[in-house]
């Protein structure tokens, strides 16, 4: 039985006749005729009563009738979720270029290997909140995004947001500075030092202001916006640098300030009307991505482990060591949203 035969058979019940099915379909009367003969032979039944000036289907042929227009429906639900796939527009994620780029090319990566089947674009976006809002609304010709990562800092353009994650600030030196061994320092040992500090970070503004009314004096010996280019230069000894959580650069040392509580609050913004389809599954999917550095790796061998218990027919999952093995941590007292 072919597709084929199925239409022409449909044809002629719905025209009540072969002449009027054959120029329905655009095909000849004989055509039509000799697919309907091949496909009752097939079936081994009559399928069409043509006794009548109308050709109406027989109690076999209304069976076929309706199983048949089911297939049919079924087969261009398929092809229209393919040609669905083969031209869709792949979801655009903006990700301002101050954040670690670590963190964004795991998330991009596990989002890639989590759902393949959502082609996803990665751009660089401003961290300006005015042209955030423009790329979010279209209004920049060619630069329309879906979503944007961004840094919170209470000027988000007023559209649909969600926080991912809060990272305490940490304190990054290079490994022969003397406080690369301490386990923790306070804000008061930090006095004279050459920083490398954030550009257009309140937050971090109200700390030089704190260092300031203790009296604490720090030398600005380099100003970025780049996470990445902070800890480059903490890493070449131009100086020390606040970048918040955990990090990896072979030459460079985080070390907790005690008296700092400040973190850093990243999430997603989009437009209202968009949450849906891809959109929604990059946001569920960021939501549960775990961003930092450590707990990363730490997840990474819990399920390794997990596979190997189950590899020698012990325990069938890694879930409860993965969740029983988490350290709280401290929440920050202060949000630098910035």
């Amino acid at each position: 039985m072919e597709l084929y035969q199925i239409r022409h058979f449909i044809a002629v019940v719905e025209a009540g006749g072969f002449t009027k099915a054959a120029e329905r379909i655009a095909v000849s009367q004989s055509a039509i005729s000799a697919s309907i003969a091949k496909l009752e032979a097939e079936l081994e039944t009559q399928l069409l009563d043509r006794q009548h000036t109308v050709v109406v289907p027989t109690p076999e042929g209304m069976r076929l009738l309706e199983a048949g227009k089911e297939i049919l429906q079924k087969c261009n639900t398929v092809k229209a979720e393919f040609k669905a796939i083969a031209n869709r527009r792949p979801l655009r994620i903006g990700m301002i270029r101050s954040l670690f780029s670590g963190r964004v090319s795991r998330l991009v990566s596990a989002f890639r290997l989590a759902k393949p089947h959502v082609p996803i674009e990665a751009v660089d976006s401003e961290s300006n909140p005015l042209c955030q809002c423009a790329q979010l609304l279209g209004l920049a010709p060619g630069q329309e995004l879906d979503a944007v990562l961004t840094i919170f800092n209470g000027k988000e353009p007023k559209t649909a947001s969600r926080v991912l994650f809060k990272m305490p600030y940490m304190l990054a030196v290079r490994e022969d500075h003397r406080f690369a061994k301490r386990q923790a320092v306070t804000l008061s040992d930090l006095a004279n030092e050459p920083f490398i500090l954030p550009e257009g970070c309140p937050g971090l503004q109200d700390l030089t202001n704190l260092l300031a009314s203790r009296g604490i004096t720090i030398r600005a010996a380099y100003k970025t916006d780049r996470d990445d280019m902070a800890l480059a230069l903490v890493a070449a000894g131009i100086g020390l640098a606040f970048v918040p959580g955990r990090f990896e650069v072979p030459t460079v040392r985080q070390v907790p300030v005690t008296d700092l509580g400040i973190s850093r609050e990243v999430g997603l913004i989009w437009q209202r009307d968009r949450k849906a389809g891809a959109l929604k599954e990059f946001i569920d999917f960021a939501a549960t991505h775990c961003w930092d550095v450590e707990d990363a790796r730490n997840r990474d061998n819990q399920d390794a482990q997990g596979q190997h218990v189950v590899a020698q027919g012990g325990i069938k999952s890694g879930m409860l060591q993965r969740g029983s093995s988490r350290v709280s941590k401290a929440v920050p007292r202060i949000v630098c949203k910035c």
